[in-house]
């Protein structure tokens, strides 16, 4: 298995809207409802980030992983928030979702945030087992999401 880690391109922008689906399959209440949404938020996802790697599987882009190292709180800390990380269900526990979110958390360690964090679906238990195995604590839940931090 050749794995590799391209940063974005508009060329798979049709791809990642399949890996978007294919991710959320089973939580579609997190997911996006049509295409033509994915697609929308893909692109504001490109335009909110200072990473965006896609991720490659035997030359097919089965992955990808949004974070930006540009928020700040209110209190003046910086957050690096990784705001999506999407992997087609087939690629599930193959330390595939570890790669990306390494990465992710490298990118952001390297910018000097002073938090790490992300929203997760509650339901979304494997996920949340994922983030608390890298440090990630719930600090609050709204609605059906739940925010997850680490301290840097």
């Amino acid at each position: 298995m050749k794995v590799e880690l391209k940063d974005f391109s508009q060329d798979y922008i049709d791809a990642l809207v399949d890996i978007l689906m294919d991710a959320y399959q089973d939580f579609p209440e997190y997911g996006e409802p049509s295409k033509e949404r994915a697609k929308k938020y893909i692109n504001w996802l490109r335009n909110h980030s200072t990473l965006f790697k896609i991720l490659f599987v035997d030359g097919e882009p089965v992955g990808f992983v949004v974070a930006d190292a540009n928020w700040k709180r209110i209190d003046g800390k910086r957050v690096g928030e990784i705001h999506e990380l999407a992997l087609k269900k087939k690629y599930w526990g193959k330390g595939l979702g570890k790669l990306l979110l390494d990465t992710a958390i490298e990118h952001l360690k390297s910018k000097n945030v002073d938090i790490l964090g992300l929203w997760v679906g509650k339901k979304n238990a494997s996920a949340i087992k994922l983030y608390r195995n890298y440090g990630f604590l719930p600090v609050y839940d709204y609605v059906k999401w739940l925010r997850m931090e680490k301290r840097e």
